[in-house]
Protein backbone atom coordinates (compact mmCIF):
# COMPACT_ATOMS: atom_id res chain seq x y z
CA UNK A 1 0.00 0.00 0.00
CA UNK A 2 2.83 2.09 0.46
CA UNK A 3 2.67 3.13 -3.56
CA UNK A 4 -0.27 5.33 -2.71
CA UNK A 5 1.76 7.53 -0.74
CA UNK A 6 4.30 8.18 -3.97
CA UNK A 7 4.32 9.58 -7.23
CA UNK A 8 2.99 6.42 -8.94
CA UNK A 9 0.24 7.57 -10.70
CA UNK A 10 0.08 3.98 -13.16
CA UNK A 11 -3.34 1.90 -12.57
CA UNK A 12 -1.19 -0.84 -13.75
CA UNK A 13 0.05 -1.02 -9.59
CA UNK A 14 -1.69 -2.94 -7.56
CA UNK A 15 -2.81 -0.39 -5.53
CA UNK A 16 -3.19 2.39 -7.36
CA UNK A 17 -5.21 0.73 -9.65
CA UNK A 18 -7.11 -1.31 -7.08
CA UNK A 19 -10.75 -1.73 -8.48
CA UNK A 20 -12.65 -2.02 -5.65
CA UNK A 21 -11.02 0.84 -3.63
CA UNK A 22 -11.39 2.90 -6.53
CA UNK A 23 -15.36 2.35 -6.75
CA UNK A 24 -15.99 2.74 -3.11
CA UNK A 25 -14.01 5.14 -2.51
CA UNK A 26 -12.87 7.08 -5.32
CA UNK A 27 -9.12 6.30 -4.28
CA UNK A 28 -7.69 8.27 -7.42
CA UNK A 29 -9.63 11.20 -6.28
CA UNK A 30 -8.69 11.37 -2.80
CA UNK A 31 -5.29 11.44 -4.09
CA UNK A 32 -5.58 13.93 -6.28
CA UNK A 33 -7.10 16.24 -3.25
CA UNK A 34 -4.71 15.45 -0.57
CA UNK A 35 -1.61 16.40 -3.47
CA UNK A 36 -4.03 19.32 -4.03
CA UNK A 37 -4.13 20.72 -0.34
CA UNK A 38 -0.49 19.90 0.23
CA UNK A 39 0.75 21.86 -2.67
CA UNK A 40 -1.64 25.10 -1.46
CA UNK A 41 0.03 24.43 1.80
CA UNK A 42 3.65 24.82 0.34
CA UNK A 43 2.86 27.70 -1.93
CA UNK A 44 1.34 29.52 1.00
CA UNK A 45 4.11 29.06 2.96
CA UNK A 46 6.83 30.18 0.36
CA UNK A 47 4.47 31.70 -2.66
CA UNK A 48 6.41 32.71 -6.04
CA UNK A 49 5.56 35.47 -7.98
CA UNK A 50 3.84 34.98 -11.56
CA UNK A 51 0.41 36.00 -12.00
CA UNK A 52 -0.26 34.91 -15.62
CA UNK A 53 0.95 31.65 -14.62
CA UNK A 54 -1.44 31.32 -11.46
CA UNK A 55 -4.26 32.73 -13.64
CA UNK A 56 -3.35 30.59 -16.78
CA UNK A 57 -1.17 27.27 -15.98
CA UNK A 58 1.42 28.38 -18.40
CA UNK A 59 3.86 31.55 -19.03
CA UNK A 60 5.55 33.30 -22.16
CA UNK A 61 8.35 35.36 -21.61
CA UNK A 62 10.19 36.58 -24.63
CA UNK A 63 14.09 38.03 -24.35
CA UNK A 64 14.33 36.18 -21.23
CA UNK A 65 18.06 36.31 -21.40
CA UNK A 66 20.55 39.53 -22.36
CA UNK A 67 21.17 39.12 -25.76
CA UNK A 68 24.77 39.37 -25.21
CA UNK A 69 24.43 36.33 -22.43
CA UNK A 70 21.47 34.65 -24.58
CA UNK A 71 24.19 34.63 -27.73
CA UNK A 72 26.89 33.20 -25.68
CA UNK A 73 24.41 30.59 -24.30
CA UNK A 74 23.16 29.12 -27.48
CA UNK A 75 26.36 29.35 -29.40
CA UNK A 76 27.68 27.01 -26.70
CA UNK A 77 24.63 24.64 -27.25
CA UNK A 78 24.84 24.90 -30.97
CA UNK A 79 28.25 23.48 -31.09
CA UNK A 80 27.71 20.76 -28.05
CA UNK A 81 24.73 19.52 -29.75
CA UNK A 82 27.00 19.00 -33.34
CA UNK A 83 29.85 17.66 -31.59
CA UNK A 84 27.64 14.99 -30.22
CA UNK A 85 25.57 14.42 -33.66
CA UNK A 86 29.35 13.88 -35.13
CA UNK A 87 30.00 11.31 -31.96
CA UNK A 88 26.35 9.63 -32.08
CA UNK A 89 24.49 10.25 -35.14
CA UNK A 90 21.05 10.47 -34.68
CA UNK A 91 18.96 6.99 -34.55
CA UNK A 92 15.35 5.84 -36.31
CA UNK A 93 12.93 4.14 -34.28
CA UNK A 94 10.27 1.99 -36.29
CA UNK A 95 8.30 1.03 -32.92
CA UNK A 96 5.25 2.17 -31.82
CA UNK A 97 4.74 3.59 -28.45
CA UNK A 98 7.02 5.13 -25.91
CA UNK A 99 10.47 3.75 -26.32
CA UNK A 100 13.77 3.05 -23.36
CA UNK A 101 16.21 5.44 -22.77
CA UNK A 102 19.07 4.90 -25.27
CA UNK A 103 21.96 6.33 -23.15
CA UNK A 104 25.45 7.69 -24.59
CA UNK A 105 28.27 9.35 -22.97
CA UNK A 106 27.07 13.22 -21.65
CA UNK A 107 23.14 12.26 -22.60
CA UNK A 108 20.79 9.74 -23.93
CA UNK A 109 18.37 9.36 -26.72
CA UNK A 110 14.43 8.46 -26.11
CA UNK A 111 12.10 7.93 -28.69
CA UNK A 112 8.17 9.31 -28.60
CA UNK A 113 6.85 7.08 -31.57
CA UNK A 114 8.71 8.36 -34.42
CA UNK A 115 9.80 11.40 -32.45
CA UNK A 116 13.21 11.77 -31.34
CA UNK A 117 14.40 13.67 -27.87
CA UNK A 118 18.11 13.61 -27.45
CA UNK A 119 19.16 14.96 -24.02
CA UNK A 120 22.21 16.42 -22.96
CA UNK A 121 23.24 16.86 -19.99
CA UNK A 122 24.06 20.49 -18.68
CA UNK A 123 27.89 19.61 -17.10
CA UNK A 124 29.33 22.91 -15.88
CA UNK A 125 33.37 22.08 -17.37
CA UNK A 126 31.89 21.68 -20.62
CA UNK A 127 28.42 23.91 -20.75
CA UNK A 128 29.25 26.80 -18.30
CA UNK A 129 26.69 29.26 -20.01
CA UNK A 130 24.30 26.65 -20.04
CA UNK A 131 24.82 25.72 -15.94
CA UNK A 132 24.90 29.81 -14.97
CA UNK A 133 21.44 29.86 -16.63
CA UNK A 134 19.84 26.71 -14.40
CA UNK A 135 20.50 28.89 -11.46
CA UNK A 136 18.38 31.94 -12.40
CA UNK A 137 16.45 32.98 -9.35
CA UNK A 138 13.38 33.28 -11.67
CA UNK A 139 13.20 30.12 -12.62
CA UNK A 140 12.41 28.87 -8.27
CA UNK A 141 10.51 32.16 -8.06
CA UNK A 142 7.98 30.26 -11.00
CA UNK A 143 8.67 26.96 -9.75
CA UNK A 144 7.60 28.15 -5.97
CA UNK A 145 4.23 29.29 -7.91
CA UNK A 146 3.37 25.99 -9.18
CA UNK A 147 4.37 23.33 -6.37
CA UNK A 148 5.51 25.52 -4.10
CA UNK A 149 9.19 24.27 -4.34
CA UNK A 150 12.32 26.14 -5.74
CA UNK A 151 13.91 24.70 -9.16
CA UNK A 152 16.32 21.97 -8.89
CA UNK A 153 19.71 23.13 -10.92
CA UNK A 154 19.98 19.34 -11.66
CA UNK A 155 16.52 18.67 -13.45
CA UNK A 156 17.99 20.63 -16.19
CA UNK A 157 19.41 19.60 -19.83
CA UNK A 158 19.85 20.80 -23.12
CA UNK A 159 16.85 18.84 -25.49
CA UNK A 160 16.89 18.48 -28.86
CA UNK A 161 13.41 17.35 -30.25
CA UNK A 162 13.25 16.22 -33.95
CA UNK A 163 9.94 15.13 -35.59
CA UNK A 164 9.69 11.65 -37.13
CA UNK A 165 7.13 10.54 -39.89
CA UNK A 166 3.84 9.15 -38.09
CA UNK A 167 1.61 7.50 -40.27
CA UNK A 168 3.36 4.30 -38.72
CA UNK A 169 5.00 5.33 -35.56
CA UNK A 170 2.65 8.17 -34.12
CA UNK A 171 3.73 10.31 -31.39
CA UNK A 172 1.36 10.26 -27.94
CA UNK A 173 3.01 13.69 -26.71
CA UNK A 174 1.01 14.93 -29.72
CA UNK A 175 -2.42 13.71 -27.75
CA UNK A 176 -3.80 16.12 -25.46
CA UNK A 177 -2.66 15.23 -21.94
CA UNK A 178 -1.88 15.86 -18.52
CA UNK A 179 1.43 14.66 -16.69
CA UNK A 180 0.32 12.90 -13.41
CA UNK A 181 -2.05 13.24 -10.63
CA UNK A 182 -0.37 16.32 -9.11
CA UNK A 183 1.32 19.34 -10.23
CA UNK A 184 4.62 19.41 -11.69
CA UNK A 185 6.83 22.11 -13.19
CA UNK A 186 8.47 21.74 -16.73
CA UNK A 187 9.74 24.92 -19.05
CA UNK A 188 11.56 25.19 -22.32
CA UNK A 189 14.15 28.38 -22.66
CA UNK A 190 14.51 27.77 -26.82
CA UNK A 191 17.44 28.54 -28.54
CA UNK A 192 16.07 28.38 -31.64
CA UNK A 193 12.45 30.17 -33.12
CA UNK A 194 9.89 28.17 -32.29
CA UNK A 195 7.52 28.11 -36.29
CA UNK A 196 3.83 26.26 -36.62
CA UNK A 197 5.81 23.61 -38.42
CA UNK A 198 8.40 23.03 -35.74
CA UNK A 199 5.32 21.09 -33.51
CA UNK A 200 5.50 24.04 -30.78
CA UNK A 201 4.34 23.28 -27.23
CA UNK A 202 0.41 23.66 -27.37
CA UNK A 203 -1.44 24.46 -23.87
CA UNK A 204 -5.07 24.70 -22.43
CA UNK A 205 -5.46 27.73 -20.84
CA UNK A 206 -6.54 27.63 -17.30
CA UNK A 207 -6.81 23.49 -17.16
CA UNK A 208 -4.33 23.62 -14.03
CA UNK A 209 -7.36 24.14 -12.01
CA UNK A 210 -8.74 21.67 -9.70
CA UNK A 211 -12.65 22.70 -9.34
CA UNK A 212 -15.50 19.39 -8.90
CA UNK A 213 -15.88 19.37 -12.66
CA UNK A 214 -12.23 18.20 -12.84
CA UNK A 215 -12.15 16.34 -10.20
CA UNK A 216 -15.21 14.20 -11.60
CA UNK A 217 -13.25 14.18 -14.62
CA UNK A 218 -10.22 12.75 -13.07
CA UNK A 219 -12.25 9.96 -11.40
CA UNK A 220 -14.52 8.70 -14.28
CA UNK A 221 -11.07 8.74 -16.31
CA UNK A 222 -9.48 6.54 -13.35
CA UNK A 223 -12.44 4.29 -13.35
CA UNK A 224 -12.42 3.69 -17.36
CA UNK A 225 -8.63 3.12 -16.89
CA UNK A 226 -9.28 0.32 -14.39
CA UNK A 227 -11.70 -1.10 -17.02
CA UNK A 228 -9.47 -0.70 -20.05
CA UNK A 229 -6.07 -1.95 -19.24
CA UNK A 230 -4.61 -1.51 -22.95
CA UNK A 231 -5.80 2.07 -23.21
CA UNK A 232 -2.29 4.88 -22.79
CA UNK A 233 -4.74 6.19 -19.44
CA UNK A 234 -3.31 3.15 -17.36
CA UNK A 235 0.21 4.77 -17.47
CA UNK A 236 -1.66 6.98 -15.58
CA UNK A 237 -0.52 10.39 -18.06
CA UNK A 238 -4.68 11.06 -18.94
CA UNK A 239 -5.03 11.76 -22.14
CA UNK A 240 -8.33 14.09 -23.04
CA UNK A 241 -9.85 14.46 -26.90
CA UNK A 242 -10.20 18.57 -27.65
CA UNK A 243 -14.19 17.69 -28.55
CA UNK A 244 -14.27 16.98 -24.63
CA UNK A 245 -12.47 20.26 -23.43
CA UNK A 246 -15.97 21.82 -23.61
CA UNK A 247 -17.47 19.58 -21.30
CA UNK A 248 -14.83 20.84 -18.21
CA UNK A 249 -15.47 24.53 -18.91
CA UNK A 250 -12.18 24.87 -20.85
CA UNK A 251 -10.99 26.56 -24.17
CA UNK A 252 -9.10 25.81 -26.93
CA UNK A 253 -5.36 24.56 -26.69
CA UNK A 254 -2.81 28.01 -27.79
CA UNK A 255 0.25 26.94 -29.67
CA UNK A 256 3.31 28.77 -28.34
CA UNK A 257 5.06 30.27 -31.97
CA UNK A 258 7.96 32.11 -30.59
CA UNK A 259 11.62 33.70 -31.25
CA UNK A 260 14.26 32.60 -30.07
CA UNK A 261 15.52 33.40 -25.99
CA UNK A 262 11.75 32.81 -24.81
CA UNK A 263 11.18 30.85 -21.96
CA UNK A 264 7.66 28.49 -21.89
CA UNK A 265 7.16 27.62 -17.95
CA UNK A 266 4.04 25.30 -17.82
CA UNK A 267 1.92 23.53 -14.71
CA UNK A 268 1.96 20.17 -16.36
CA UNK A 269 -1.31 18.92 -14.38
CA UNK A 270 -2.89 21.44 -17.13
CA UNK A 271 -3.76 19.78 -20.42
CA UNK A 272 -0.98 20.15 -23.19
CA UNK A 273 1.09 18.63 -25.94
CA UNK A 274 3.47 19.04 -28.46
CA UNK A 275 1.66 20.01 -31.84
CA UNK A 276 1.49 18.51 -35.46
CA UNK A 277 5.01 19.24 -37.14
CA UNK A 278 6.46 18.59 -40.47
CA UNK A 279 8.88 15.79 -40.44
CA UNK A 280 12.53 16.12 -39.90
CA UNK A 281 11.71 19.83 -38.32
CA UNK A 282 13.97 20.73 -35.14
CA UNK A 283 12.97 22.19 -31.97
CA UNK A 284 16.08 23.03 -29.42
CA UNK A 285 15.95 24.35 -25.95
CA UNK A 286 17.52 24.70 -22.50
CA UNK A 287 14.79 22.16 -20.72
CA UNK A 288 13.78 21.69 -16.92
CA UNK A 289 11.20 19.89 -14.97
CA UNK A 290 10.74 19.59 -11.61
CA UNK A 291 7.99 17.04 -10.64
CA UNK A 292 8.14 16.59 -6.22
CA UNK A 293 6.82 14.10 -4.10
CA UNK A 294 3.33 14.97 -3.83
CA UNK A 295 2.55 14.64 -0.10
CA UNK A 296 5.32 16.65 0.89
CA UNK A 297 3.90 19.03 3.78
CA UNK A 298 7.14 21.72 4.05
CA UNK A 299 9.30 23.78 1.62
CA UNK A 300 12.81 25.11 1.89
Amino acid sequence: MLSLLTRTKSFRDPWVGHPALNRRFQLHRRRVELAETLCTWRRWLKPGRCADLERDGFVVIQNFLPPSQFAALRDEVESRVSDVALQHPMPVNNRVGFQPKQPFTGGFDRFDGGTLNRFLHVDPLVLPQAAAVCLDPRLSSCSRQVIGLPMDHHKVDVYLTVHGEESETPDLQKDLHRDTFFRALKFWLFLRPVERDDGPFEYVPGSHRLDPVRLRWEQSTADAALLHRRQPNVSGSFRIGDEALASLGLPKPVAVTCPANTLVLADVFGFHRRGAAVPGRQRLALYGWNRPYPFLPITW
